[in-house]
C-alpha cells in the first residue's frame, strides 16, 4: 500500500466529490457547486478560501472523453488560467 507523502509546507483542504452523479449537464453541476458554496457559507461559517482549484472530466452525454480545443488553433486545451486579477465581488459590497 502507498502512501501520500505528507509535505509539511501543505496545509489541509477540503474535497467535494461530485464524482458518484456520474454524467450531468453543466447547469446542474452549476447548481450543485453553487449549493455546496452556500451550505459551506451558511451553516459551517466559512469565509475564506486561498487555491481553489476546478479539474472537471469532460465528457458528451454518453460518458465519452470529450477534449477541450482551442477556438483558433483546435490544439487540446488542458488548464485555463482566470484572466480576473480580483474577484469582482472586492469592488462591490454583495455580502
Amino acid at each position: 500500500m502507498s502512501r501520500k507523502k505528507n509535505n509539511s509546507n501543505e496545509k489541509p483542504g477540503l474535497t467535494i466529490d461530485y464524482s458518484k452523479i456520474g454524467v450531468m449537464t453543466i447547469e446542474e453541476f452549476k447548481q450543485a457547486l453553487w449549493t455546496d458554496i452556500q451550505i459551506l457559507k451558511d451553516e459551517h461559517n466559512v469565509k475564506y478560501i486561498t487555491k481553489p482549484k476546478l479539474k472537471l472530466g469532460l465528457t458528451d452525454a454518453f460518458g465519452e472523453y470529450t477534449p477541450l480545443r482551442g477556438r483558433y488553433d483546435g490544439k487540446p486545451i488542458y488548464r485555463l488560467h482566470t484572466q480576473y486579477n480580483r474577484p469582482a465581488c472586492w469592488d462591490y459590497d454583495l455580502s
